[in-house]
């Protein structure tokens, strides 16, 4: 289920880009499942952990990790959430 928030988890809005409240929300359901450690932040290794194809697991944690730095975290996902909407 979080593969799915995380690349298309933006469903939420009907035709429009989703709110920060609803982006938000879509992060917190993608940790409740993924973020094993329970630190509020998605490891690349929870990340990768998310699909089986591994090709596909890079590009989409790695496009989530917007600065590069390992996590994937709630201002990030809404940052690279608002992209994919433009």
């Amino acid at each position: 289920a979080a593969a799915i928030v995380l690349t298309s988890g933006l469903a939420n809005a009907q035709g429009v880009g989703p709110s920060d409240a609803r982006t938000k929300e879509a992060f917190k359901t993608i940790l409740s499942s993924a973020d094993t450690n329970k630190d509020g932040k998605l490891s690349l290794q929870e990340c990768y952990a998310i699909w089986k194809d591994k090709k596909l697991a890079e590009k989409n944690c790695k496009y989530w990790d917007a600065n590069g730095d390992g996590y994937i975290t709630e201002d990030e996902y809404v940052k690279q959430s608002k992209k994919l909407m433009k």
